[in-house]
This record gives C-alpha cells, structure tokens and sequence, in this order.
C-alpha cells in the first residue's frame, strides 16, 4: 500500500553503504522505521534531509505486518531558519528527538498530536534569543496529547523534595507562552527535567532514559 503523509524526523542509522534506517513520526500511522536506499552517496548526498525534527512530505510504501517500510519520495516541507545552525538550538533538536522516540506509539491517525509537535517546532525556529527553556515548556504541554496533563506544580514534585523556586518554575512553565521569558538557570531546568521525565515513565508506564539530556546540561550553563 503507498501512503503520502506529513512526517517528522527523529533519528537515522547508517545502514550497509549508502542508506540509512530512519525513525520518523508520520501523521498518518504515528512513529515508523524507514529505509532509505542511497541516500549516502557523495555524488548525489540526500542526508541533510533526515536532520532531527525536519519536517518532511512522505510517500512511502506500507507493508503490514513488516516493521520496517521503504520511502519512495521524500522533501522537506518546512524550511527552517535557525533551527539547524545554532549549537544550543541544535541540543535541544537532538533531546526532544530522543524523547518523542521513548514516548511515542504506532497508533494510527494522530493528528492532533502531530499538529501540535509540528507547530511547536515551527515555533522554536522563529524564537531569536532566551529559548533556553522551550524543551521543558514543549514537554509539559505536550503530556495534554497524551492524557495525562501537567496542569499543577504538584503532579511532578511528589517525585521529590522541592523548594519555592523549583515549585514556581513548573508554574510558570505551565502558564507561559514558548516565546515569553521565564527566569532559570541549568541547575534548575535539570531538575525539572528530571521530574518531567520521572512523571512520563509513571503515566505512560515506560522505562527510558535520556542519554541527551546530559549534552543540554553542559551547553545550557
């Protein structure tokens, strides 16, 4: 069966010379494993394609029962001005991409929840300067599309002790827009993070850990 779709790059993997094996998060049958023949070759280097969270229109071939899928077209629909060009912007690509791979299901038709990944990440492109905290802001609204909804400070400090500043931090990124400035620092964010990450494995009863996490940590100082 040919499907045409949006999709959303999360990672790619060589594959024997010149191809790849690549996750993508597609609107039309949610997160797929995808290989691409060729697309390594120097002379005709289609790689830059498949960065993290670009955002592609697909045609791919679907065989059932298969876990593994074979795209016939792919070019990139959202051209992005910053998001691949500055390092802490490119951090942050790499933890959310990591991140939706651990969450996100098969499930057919989820457009809802594309949309909202989609529009974030546009988002995030247009945003110049303290985008520091987007990632933590982007997980907590994203927890909407999967039922299980951040909407208080005290559904992520029950995992730990918490402080006043920790406490009014979730708050703000609960209520602030992915473009408003929220005040923190790294020490802070990281144990947001934390228990942003504690509170999706618990909900979504998924274990997982976040190897990138680590990288934001170092550059977001």
């Amino acid at each position: 069966m040919i499907i045409k779709t949006k999709g959303i790059v999360l990672n790619y993997i060589k594959y024997k010379e010149s191809s790849i094996i690549c996750k993508i998060y597609t609107e039309s049958h949610g997160l797929q494993s995808f290989i691409v023949n060729g697309v390594r070759k120097s002379k005709n280097s289609q790689l830059s394609i498949f960065q993290p969270l670009n955002q592609l229109d697909l045609i791919f071939y679907l065989k059932k029962n298969s876990t593994l899928h074979r795209i016939k077209e792919s070019k990139i629909y959202k051209i992005y001005k910053s998001l691949h060009y500055e390092i802490p912007k490119i951090s942050i690509c790499f933890f959310l991409s990591e991140f939706l791979i651990k969450v996100l299901t098969s499930e057919e038709d989820q457009n809802k929840k594309f949309e909202f990944i989609s529009k974030s990440i546009q988002d995030f492109d247009k945003i110049v300067k303290d985008y520091n905290d987007f990632h933590v802001k982007f997980l907590i609204k994203l927890s909407h599309h999967f039922g299980v909804g951040i909407s208080n400070h005290s559904q992520l400090t029950v995992y730990s002790n918490s402080d006043t500043l920790v406490t009014r931090y979730i708050e703000n990124c609960i209520n602030d827009d992915y473009d408003i400035i929220t005040k923190s620092n790294n020490i802070l964010r990281n144990k947001v993070i934390n228990l942003i990450i504690e509170y999706y494995k618990t909900n979504l009863d998924i274990n997982f850990n976040i190897n990138s996490n680590d990288v934001l940590n170092k550059i977001f100082k």
